[in-house]
């Protein structure tokens, strides 16, 4: 009992709304004339009816956007999607593109050496990270007929020379190392010498054991003079950056930097026609 006192009011304004409701219903039937008692009634609950109306017009608009909203959602993350595939697609097709620039360059270089020295084309796999020794790793060995001390160039010029061989790969000692010197000549005047790597992380090389009064200057050639076996004669190794003269003064050393982009090495080429010496 308590309840119905405390809510009375409620009560009966529900009550009354029903009954509004319901002679609403009983009366909305079309007629060719209404009552008065009929349209005083109507013109009651008409500012109810069109707050119902507005009230339910608001509710299916944002049910309309929410749904409206998940389907723009969905359509964003598939096209995200589909721009990262075409990103990657058009990662891969420059990739592509460079490689064939550079095979291009290779197969070039090596059409030009036909009947001079055979070669066979190898790609980097590894690069000793230790900075001890300068090495790198090719994806060819002995079952490809790599053997040990086979010169190892790109069609810039000189890389290096195999030094450990397995039946797939090979290891290739760089000329950057100071245990990979090569017998060199100055292209322009004849001049020989020993080019090697500096011993430090740099990448230039040094031509040492120059006769003081020999004749080398800045921007001479520096190619392999075919002494000591390894490489033939006439491969490019770099050029002349400086002359200096040796402590004692009885002979002199040039730096050289080489021709071969060694932090860039993604192909290289195996002069099989010389090994095993």
């Amino acid at each position: 009992m308590s309840w119905l006192r405390k809510h009375r009011n409620h009560m009966i304004g529900l009550a009354l709304l029903i009954i509004l409701l319901v002679t609403v219903r009983l009366t909305g039937f079309e007629r060719a004339q209404l009552s008065r008692g009929e349209m005083l009634m109507r013109d009651m609950i008409a500012p109810l009816q069109s707050g119902v109306t507005f009230v339910s017009k608001k509710a299916n608009d944002i049910y309309s956007s929410f749904f409206l909203f998940r389907k723009v959602q969905r359509e964003n993350e598939e096209l995200n999607k589909l721009v990262d595939e075409l990103k990657t697609e058009n990662n891969l097709l420059r990739e592509y593109r460079q490689e064939n620039i550079r095979l291009k360059e290779l197969l070039g270089f090596q059409q030009s050496t036909i009947g001079q020295y055979s070669l066979t084309a190898a790609q980097v796999i590894g690069k000793n990270p230790s900075g001890l020794y300068r090495t790198l790793t090719i994806n060819k060995g002995k079952n490809n007929g790599i053997a040990k001390n086979m010169p190892v160039i790109n069609d810039k010029g000189v890389v290096g020379r195999i030094i450990n061989v397995t039946p797939h790969n090979s290891e290739v000692l760089l000329l950057l190392d100071k245990e990979g010197a090569v017998g060199t000549l100055i292209q322009e005047t004849r001049v020989p010498g020993v080019t090697e790597g500096t011993g430090s992380i740099s990448n230039e090389l040094q031509m040492i054991h120059i006769a003081r009064e020999a004749s080398v200057s800045k921007n001479h050639t520096v190619v392999t003079s075919g002494f000591g076996g390894y490489f033939p004669k006439g491969l490019r190794v770099g050029r002349v950056i400086e002359v200096v003269p040796d402590a004692n003064d009885l002979m002199k050393k040039a730096l050289v930097e080489p021709f071969v982009d060694f932090d860039r090495l993604e192909e290289v080429m195996v002069i099989t026609g010389v090994g095993n010496i």
